[in-house]
């Protein structure tokens, strides 16, 4: 794209520099200073030219900087998005580790707990067992 400006640009420049010229040959005036005149019109479009260039070339260059000052902001952002994202992550999958400690804990004690009132219940109903076998 940049070399199609360029070109372009040059065309332009070209076609500037042939119509001076032409202009400045039909003119009623002497050869010498037709001659003085062309050089004089040309070296001045080309310092006109050359100054475009410049100047566009710099700001060219300035937009570059700027776009790619601008990826850096973006890329960086994301990132730091990313990294976040993969902090609080691990801090759920931590927090899911704790809880589900916490919840094998209260299975054991449940079973615990199940297991007296099984071993309780089975005492209750063996004594009444026993008196009836006694008083046989």
């Amino acid at each position: 794209m940049a070399e199609n400006g360029k070109g372009e640009f040059w065309a332009f420049v070209a076609g500037a520099l042939a119509g001076g010229i032409v202009a400045l040959l039909y003119a009623p005036a002497k050869g010498e200073e037709t001659r003085e005149k062309v050089r004089a019109t040309t070296e001045d479009i080309y310092g006109r030219g050359e100054e475009f260039y410049i100047h566009f070339r710099a700001e060219a260059e300035k937009l570059i900087a700027e776009g790619k000052k601008m990826i850096d902001e973006v890329s960086s952002a994301g990132k730091e998005k990313y990294e976040e994202t993969i902090q609080k992550l691990e801090e759920i999958g931590e927090k899911l580790e704790q809880v589900k400690e916490k919840g094998k804990e209260k299975v054991e004690e449940i079973k615990e707990k199940a297991e007296e009132v099984k071993e309780k219940a089975e005492k209750k109903a063996k004594k009444p067992a026993e008196k009836s076998a006694a008083k046989k």
